[in-house]
């Protein structure tokens, strides 16, 4: 064989061996996931932002926070899916940006509903859904409907009584959906990603945060509309935990 062939074989080897390389990478590379809430054990989210409360004298005070949010657990039983939230952006509203992260529960129930059990609640039913004898009678509330599915503009989820208000209180809402990109978010997918806007507004105060499935909340903002107690978030860095 002359040389000049063995070389066009030697190269044309090497073109077959870089294309099943990339192939076979690209088949082995996890696809984005489209989980409304990733809950993945060991998955967390860095935020950045700012907690305004009441100063003493001087006016409005203003902390400016670096806070984590952490899939600590997950549990299953039955249909349920409940994952131990440590530092839920929540924890954060009327602190003075020094709060000790909670433990919150988010429990995913079949396919199309998540409800978020707080601090003061969640001990209890981790206890509950841990004891495989425990009945899970009372578990789920709709005063704890966090999210429903599918999600869409205007789309409302909450208890009944709420539901049937014409003012749009009390009840979550689907506000708006648009194209966001997450370049600037470390460790998330760099591809654009459709946001849900989700607003929930009472008399004295209102919560909206958006959503991207895959990636979680990736901003918080809590506004009281008498004492200064506002939170305000935004997501900086995510990292996904290892999947099931």
């Amino acid at each position: 064989m002359s040389v000049s062939r063995f070389r066009r074989l030697l190269s044309f080897a090497a073109i077959l061996f870089l294309g099943w390389d990339a192939a076979s990478f690209a088949a082995q590379a996890p696809a984005p996931s489209n989980d409304p809430f990733p809950m993945s054990e060991g998955t967390y989210w860095i935020y950045r932002g700012a907690v305004h409360s009441a100063g003493n004298q001087s006016g409005e005070l203003v902390t400016k926070v670096s806070w984590k949010t952490e899939v600590r657990k997950l549990i299953r039983r039955g249909n349920l899916n409940a994952a131990v939230i440590n530092g839920f952006p929540s924890d954060l509203n009327w602190s003075d940006g020094n709060a000790k992260p909670g433990d919150s529960l988010l429990i995913r129930s079949g396919q199309d509903d998540y409800y978020l059990i707080g601090p003061d609640s969640a001990q209890q039913s981790i206890k509950t859904l841990e004891d495989s004898n425990a009945s899970l009678d009372g578990l789920l509330s709709d005063d704890d409907l966090f999210l429903r599915l599918p999600l869409k503009q205007g789309a409302k989820f909450c208890d009944p009584e709420s539901m049937a208000r014409d003012d749009g209180m009390y009840c979550s809402f689907v506000s708006s959906v648009d194209s966001v990109s997450l370049k600037d978010v470390k460790g998330a997918p760099h591809q654009t990603r459709e946001a849900y806007e989700i607003r929930y507004a009472t008399n004295p105060d209102d919560i909206t945060f958006r959503l991207v499935p895959g990636v979680g909340i990736v901003s918080y903002d809590y506004h009281h509309h008498g004492t200064v107690a506002d939170t305000e978030l935004k997501l900086v860095e995510f990292h996904a935990g290892p999947a099931d």
